[in-house]
């Protein structure tokens, strides 16, 4: 007999951790990794995520600049504080405030009410799909379920102090590689995307590192992402993070859109829960949230497809408007709003939801 719960959410990262925190009864968390391995990011947000949230513990080092550096030139960008953080404390807090239990398996698959794992049945009336890229849908529908869009980052650790967070623009071969160095109190994360889902970068990564006088980037860590998004409901569940392709395209921020719309979708589940919405309504609710950002994301999507082609000249062009008075607030303003860490909170809240859901 399935084992029965108030909610499953099926990963145990960012966006199942911030959704399993606001919802109260009996709940179960499903990963393939224990809580707080398998880091796949560089474990950077907005400082006022963390700050919401309450969780200011895991903090490694604070930034007010963001620096682009081009062929030429550098250009600084002042757009909100943002913080590097430690990955496995920030799940290990989180998960201790859900009261969630924990069962490390693969999952099979999971729809309403139900997921198989590896390791037997479990059931409950609200599921939660925020396994990543992979997603929880069965092994034949996956390729269906993914968002249409993959990219792929590595990064590596080495010691180093410094201020800022650092992007390098990598020359436009057709395919442009995107480099960046985080500081994180005694050590740098340095890494490298491409939005083009090509995954050979370790030689890449090799020469940035050996750039930055780091000499060999040792282990490396990463993976596939996603930065298109898709129907944030599948099969009577919710969808968080890069189950949905949450990711957002250009910056290749997916913590925080993961933390807030996890956040919202755990709102609107613990109202079921609670028998103050039904099932259908909360869905509904849920990708009316996700779908008011919807042209945020595609105008960044389409900025992403033209800033991986641009010549090198005119991409250093465009970062100086980025950073010029007249374009720079309004900049900061849209790209706040698309997963704005206003709607994050310390505990489990009844609000806040985002305007148009009823509660």
């Amino acid at each position: 007999m399935a084992e029965q719960y108030d909610a499953i959410i099926c990963g145990g990262s960012f966006g199942g951790l911030a959704a399993a925190q606001q919802i109260g009864g009996r709940v179960l968390v499903i990963d393939r990794l224990e809580i707080g391995e398998g880091e796949t990011s560089a474990s950077a947000v907005p400082l006022a995520c963390l700050e919401n949230m309450d969780m200011t513990q895991v903090i490694d080092q604070v930034h007010e600049d963001i620096i682009i550096h081009t062929r030429r030139r550098a250009q600084v960008l002042r757009f909100f504080p943002f913080c590097t953080f430690d990955y496995r404390r920030f799940c290990e807090d989180l998960f201790a405030r859900t009261g969630a239990d924990f069962v490390r398996t693969r999952i099979s698959s999971a729809r309403a009410g139900r997921v198989e794992t590896t390791a037997g049945t479990f059931e409950a009336p609200l599921v939660i799909d925020a396994a990543g890229w992979r997603t929880s849908a069965p092994k034949r529908e996956q390729s269906a379920a993914r968002a249409p869009r993959k990219s792929f980052g590595i990064e590596a650790r080495q010691p180093y102090r410094g201020e800022g967070l650092h992007f390098y623009v990598g020359p436009s071969r057709g395919s442009r590689r995107f480099y960046w160095a985080f500081p994180a109190g005694d050590h740098v994360r340095a890494g490298l995307a491409t939005y083009s889902g090509h995954s050979d970068l370790s030689g890449d990564l090799e020469r940035f590192c050996d750039d930055l006088g780091m000499g060999d980037p040792g282990a490396v860590h990463g993976g596939f992402f996603t930065s298109k998004l898709i129907d944030p409901v599948r099969d009577g569940m919710f969808l968080v993070g890069d189950s949905a392709g949450m990711c957002l395209p250009v910056s290749g921020e997916g913590i925080r859109p993961a933390l807030v719309f996890g956040q919202v979708a755990g709102r609107l589940a613990e109202r079921v829960r609670t028998g103050e919405m039904r099932l259908d309504e909360a869905l509904r609710g849920y990708r009316s949230a996700v779908e008011s950002r919807a042209k945020g994301y595609r105008v960044l999507e389409r900025l992403q497809t033209i800033l991986n082609v641009l010549p090198d000249p005119l991409f250093a062009q465009y970062a100086r408007i980025i950073a010029s008075d007249r374009v720079l607030p309004w900049a900061v303003r849209a790209y706040w709003n698309v997963a704005s860490p206003d709607l994050l909170t310390s505990g489990r809240a009844r609000d806040p939801l985002p305007a148009g859901i009823a509660a």
